[in-house]
């Protein structure tokens, strides 16, 4: 404990004289002078809060109370930025931490396995590993062992060898079993923990594509236990002890819905026989509300294994900032059905889907609410507490998320094409009638952020949007009317894009390694030669030069259903392969 209060002092965080003593106990509490503590994080929150004259008790029903930090789609978090992470986790009580990995370590014998990517060494996963274990936190490996393969089977001239899908590992194979053989030693040697995560998650078509082609059929399940226990085996043989695995195929093979969370789904004892003992289902849920359902869910893989951990999120996946509406919509179900259930372990995941574009650190807030709900028996914040740890007000913090309370999606609008606007179509119907009541609302967004440098990332990016839909509705007034001014409008698009990508710039920098702010300039310098296009279009069509602009009338055939942010999905006429 001493040396965590001397390792966050150094960095601004003053604890170290609140108590006189320190000594291990079950329970977090202050005896007299005395902090007893059951694990170091659980001892920092409470002093955090004692500090700020904010009595706090424990609940004490969670052995694992932990956050998940994803570093392949995109942002590889440095390694100061990863210990500043760790530093404010553990004033939240947080004891657990997975790095989710896919590629992103380096294999000395295939050194096309994260190539270009910015994989960890063997010594910065140490440092990192060390660092955490100073606060009382263990750093947890969260790799692939199946599917989610993409980025290393991309390389076909040397991987096509173990590819089954595009995205699938080939099963039942012997160059497949050396490389994750590869893997989870490499693994074990980087890492000071017993546990592992080996994902096995969303294996879509998995044993139907080269295998299917060398092997035949096999069932699904089947062929999943088998190479459940394969990879199961080797990872107690290079020396861990607890193997975890998301659940979702499980479910999905027996579901007639092809659905993760189908409550009808029973386990015969031949499937139950088959997964290991060691073996701990991990149940990832960012979409249900219903506490019956996820109650139901949770008993149904207790009962085939007592070895469960829940998986909730704290939203920042297609999101710019952390979504603080979507996740309280889940979180408190989530936690209740965790505690009354008797799970012990309960993770926070932040995916960084499509690119890592949204603001890491502003998920803090989420992680910080939680820890009130998931490990006190009062849910009563502080504010003082949450300023100290994280170095901003609380209701800013809070005015971030309000990123995400419009009816479009901002993200689904920032990645849209400007002449072609098949996100903002599906919104619009591409009739004129229709803008006036996003416009308004898009201003109201505005209005929230603007004059305020704290702000400057959300207004510049509320700002491109509004100019974005304002600009396509006078260009379709301009086309009808036989001359399109939107010159000045677009200008100011260019202009804020350029702020924006040097926010970006500096977020990247600071944050992360370099890999991968490629993909988010290739998007925002995308959209600003589209901006500059907008201007040359219009200057034809005034001189006559061209009397047709083709998408800009197009009958709309997506109106009023939700499309997928996801840039591929959107920001093209045709999806690129």
């Amino acid at each position: 404990m001493q040396v965590a209060l001397k390792e966050l002092k150094k960095h601004g965080y003053d604890l170290l004289n609140l108590v006189n003593d320190y000594k291990r106990g079950d329970i977090t509490s202050l005896d007299n002078k005395t902090l007893v503590y059951k694990n170091i994080p659980e001892g920092l929150m409470y002093l955090i809060n004692h500090k700020h004259n904010n009595k706090i008790t424990f609940n004490n029903k969670l052995n694992t109370f932990g956050t998940m930090i994803d570093v392949s789609r995109g942002a590889v978090f440095n390694i100061n930025y990863i210990k500043n992470i760790i530093r404010k986790h553990a004033l939240m009580g947080v004891n657990e931490l997975w790095i989710y990995m896919e590629d992103i370590y380096e294999l000395k014998k295939y050194p096309v396995f994260g190539y270009m990517r910015g994989s960890y060494s063997k010594e910065e996963i140490k440092e990192i590993v060390e660092y955490a274990n100073l606060f009382g936190i263990e750093v947890i490996p969260a790799i692939q062992t199946l599917g989610h393969m993409e980025q290393f089977l991309r390389w076909l001239g040397q991987t096509a060898k173990y590819k089954d899908q595009s995205n699938v590992l080939l099963a039942r194979d012997e160059t497949t079993r050396e490389l994750i053989y590869e893997m989870l030693k490499t693994i074990k040697e980087m890492f000071n923990t017993s546990k592992i995560h080996i994902g096995l998650d969303e294996t879509w078509g998995f044993g139907f594509g080269t295998f299917y082609k060398k092997n035949g059929y096999v069932p699904q399940i089947d062929l999943f236990l088998e190479h459940l226990n394969i990879v199961n085996d080797m990872a107690l043989e290079v020396g861990f002890k607890d193997v975890l695995v998301w659940s979702d195929m499980f479910f999905r093979f027996f579901s007639e819905k092809n659905s993760y969370y189908d409550t009808n789904i029973t386990f015969n004892e031949d499937v139950i026989s088959k997964i290991p003992k060691n073996v701990n289902l991990v149940y990832w849920d960012y979409y249900n509300k219903n506490y019956e359902l996820v109650y139901k869910m949770l008993k149904n893989h207790l009962n085939v294994t007592e070895k469960v951990t829940f998986a909730s999120g704290t939203w920042i996946w297609s999101r710019l900032t952390y979504d603080k509406n979507k996740t309280d919509s889940y979180i408190d179900t989530h936690i209740k059905a965790t505690i009354d259930s008797e799970v012990k372990d309960f993770i926070l995941t932040q995916w960084m889907d499509d690119g890592a574009y949204g603001d890491h650190e502003t998920t803090m807030l989420g992680v910080f609410e939680a820890s009130y709900k998931a490990l006190t028996k009062s849910s009563k914040i502080n504010y003082e507490v949450y300023k100290e740890i994280n170095n901003e007000d609380y209701k800013d913090s809070v005015k971030r998320s309000l990123l995400h309370t419009t009816k479009m999606a901002q993200v689904g609008m920032l990645w849209d094409d400007p002449l072609f606007s098949v996100y903002l179509n599906s919104f619009t119907n591409n009739e004129l009638e229709n803008f006036d009541e996003i416009l308004k609302e898009q201003k109201n967004l505005v209005n929230v952020y603007k004059n305020n440098d704290k702000f400057k990332y959300e207004y510049l990016i509320s700002s491109i949007n509004y100019y974005k839909i304002l600009g396509r509705k006078k260009m379709l007034e301009g086309y009808f009317n036989g001359n399109i001014d939107v010159e000045d409008i677009y200008n100011k698009i260019i202009v804020n894009l350029e702020d924006l990508i040097n926010l970006y710039r500096d977020r990247w920098y600071n944050n992360y390694k370099m890999y991968g702010l490629e993909i988010i300039h290739s998007r925002l310098y995308l959209q600003k030669g589209r901006a500059k296009e907008m201007i040359i279009i219009s200057k034809l069509f005034n001189k006559g030069k061209i009397n047709k602009i083709d998408g800009l009338t197009d009958e709309v055939a997506i109106f009023n259903e939700h499309l997928y942010e996801k840039h591929s999905l959107i920001a093209y006429t045709t999806k690129p392969h």
